[in-house]
């Protein structure tokens, strides 16, 4: 359809024309100076031709309207064009535009639908695996639980163990107490005669000698005797030869006589050293020195000290340092030094501005020598067992031993010691006699 005939069809185009055409109709009337009939009284005639006129007039105005309203509606008509191919362009671009955004959304779904495809598929796989994984965590949890099981099983035994072990511990240290008890004895070095010499003055050059010192330890052990066990030593060692040999004795007491077995006693393991001591003249002995110091500081400080005559010092042969005992061995030319220094004891050691206390003592050098263990016996001794559920005290008991024994008619002797055990334990030492052989002792 036709842009400007439309146009030309709009009602308010074709009341404007109207207007117009009437304003043009009264002004050709009043060029043609048309006059009122009823004013001016013209004739009829004149009318008619002036209505003729008119209407002549008329139809050319009527023509030139057309042609203008022709124009108009032919003008309008392009200048609408104008605007809707504007409008058609900018509608156009939004078309263009959606088109282009409408194929990116597609695209976008397809993307999108590629990345939910696989996705989903990574999601399956995860449930799978979490399958698999659910799987596995319960045949875990069973193996975890079973090896729990045993775990505890065998945590209950070892409990158990650990239980009887502290209760045998217990009985074992129990057992450990009670012998300590019967084996404490009093030790004593043995007493030994010195014979003291004067003491030569030594000539010049000469140094006095060291003194020393020579003994034997002998180190028995203690023979323990049960309850109801007596231990004889007879004077004689065929009486406790003839004793052994014969076994078997019957003994009378008070409510009831008792059979008692002899036998032979063996000791156990005795230990003899010799221990010789030598205390030096020369050489002193210093203790408590100050830790972290080099031993070449050590050697000059205590040189500085023990030279000075005004504490009793004096000429210095050579410094021996042990420092992981702390202390120091100073030996000097003289006899005699060792002992001034000796009676003092005490010194004052300054070190980095640091006072320190030394204490000096005479040298003394001991030596383990000639150690000997053996296993000894007693031939003038004789174990006897069996003196069981007799209501005598032990003195009594032993006295009706000794007299049993002592008779030549039991086969006995003079017995020379006597030792009985009555509900307790009893220790009983011997000494080694070195007079005689060194497998022998006495009780």
């Amino acid at each position: 359809m036709d842009t400007s005939m439309e146009m030309s069809r709009n009602p308010l185009g074709e009341d404007l024309n109207n207007s117009k055409q009437s304003e043009k109709e009264d002004s050709v009337l009043e060029d043609m100076d048309v006059e009122d009939p009823t004013k001016e009284g013209n004739s009829e005639e004149k009318f008619n031709r002036s209505l003729n006129a008119s209407m002549e007039s008329r139809g050319g105005l009527q023509s030139e309207c057309d042609h203008w309203k022709f124009n108009r509606s032919l003008n309008t008509s392009m200048e609408s064009h104008g605007g809707l191919q504007s409008e058609y362009d900018h509608w156009k671009e939004k078309h263009d535009a959606a088109d282009n955004r409408r194929s990116n959304l597609i695209m976008e779904k397809v993307d999108a639908s590629d990345a939910k495809m696989k996705t989903q598929r990574q999601v399956e796989e995860l449930a799978r695996k979490l399958d698999g994984t659910d799987e596995e965590k319960k045949e875990k949890e069973n193996l975890y639980e079973r090896e729990i099981k045993g775990l505890k099983t065998e945590n209950s035994d070892l409990q158990k163990q650990i239980q009887d072990l502290t209760k045998a511990f217990k009985r074992e240290q129990r057992v450990l107490e009670d012998i300590k008890e019967d084996l404490q004895a009093e030790i004593t070095l043995p007493q030994k005669n010195i014979n003291f010499k004067v003491e030569e003055t030594p000539k010049d050059g000469e140094s006095s000698p060291d003194i020393s010192y020579k003994c034997f330890v002998t180190i028995n052990g203690v023979t323990i005797l049960e309850s109801g066990q007596t231990l004889l030593t007879f004077e004689d060692i065929e009486v406790a030869n003839r004793v052994i040999k014969k076994g078997k004795y019957k003994l009378d007491f008070e409510n009831k006589p008792v059979e008692v077995t002899a036998k032979p006693v063996t000791l156990n393991r005795t230990t003899q050293f010799e221990i010789n001591m030598n205390m030096s003249k020369k050489r002193l002995c210093v203790r408590d020195l100050p830790p972290d110091l080099s031993d070449e500081y050590l050697k000059d400080k205590l040189e500085l000290i023990f030279y000075k005559p005004s504490i009793g010092g004096g000429e210095i042969e050579r410094v021996q340092i042990d420092g992981s005992r702390n202390l120091a061995f100073i030996d000097f030319l003289q006899s005699g030094v060792v002992e001034r220094l000796v009676k003092q004891k005490h010194f004052e050691f300054v070190a980095h501005n640091t006072r320190h206390q030394i204490t000096v003592e005479p040298f003394i050098d001991r030596e383990l020598n000639k150690l000997q263990m053996f296993t000894g016996f007693s031939p003038k001794s004789v174990l006897l067992e069996g003196i069981q559920g007799v209501e005598e005290t032990e003195d009594d008991i032993q006295d009706i031993v000794q007299i049993f024994f002592q008779k030549p008619t039991n086969g006995g002797g003079e017995v020379e010691h006597i030792l009985h055990s009555h509900n307790r334990k009893r220790a009983a030492e011997f000494e080694t006699d070195l007079k005689e052989d060194a497998n022998c002792a006495g009780l």
